[in-house]
């Protein structure tokens, strides 16, 4: 997966900002993966001050999903569980065909391990275009995976 400029969230004034998904659409196909296993949608947040991701979570009385939708990308991945700093992703085949024009990112993708060099210069060994404000935000948050860069925590 490629991290493209801006999927943190952040950036430096004076550059373009990153785009700016609305939410609408991923909310109907939320509302439509519910019904599709019997379920409701219980909770469904926007992106807050700390995260840069809009969540809904299904439940249908013996399964509980959460469905996540990167702030600035259409990129939609399934969770287990949504802790502050912590997200388990897994994949979720039988949904995964309501999210259509979505990027659903894989489980394997998300939890890839990120390469990191601190010395002599800062960089990530992973194919990227992010911006130095993002790049100084995963030095500071130190994140291991490419799931914890794509669905953050950070203020």
């Amino acid at each position: 997966m490629h991290l493209a400029y801006g999927v943190t969230g952040f950036y430096s004034s004076g550059d373009n900002p990153p785009p700016r998904n609305a939410g609408n659409l991923f909310k109907e196909m939320c509302y439509s993966a519910a019904r599709k296993i019997k379920g409701d949608v219980i909770v469904y947040n926007k992106p807050q001050l700390h995260t840069n991701f809009f969540e809904a979570v299904i439940d249908n009385g013996s399964k509980r999903l959460h469905i996540l939708l990167n702030a600035h990308y259409p990129l939609v991945a399934f969770a287990s569980s949504v802790e502050t700093g912590h997200i388990t992703f897994y994949d979720e085949p039988a949904l995964a065909e309501e999210f259509k024009g979505f990027y659903v990112c894989e489980a394997r993708e998300l939890n890839q391990l990120l390469q990191v060099k601190r010395t002599p210069d800062f960089t990530i060994s992973h194919q990227h275009d992010l911006n130095t404000a993002e790049l100084s935000q995963i030095m500071h948050w130190e994140p291991n995976t490419i799931g914890e860069i794509v669905f953050n925590f950070w203020d």
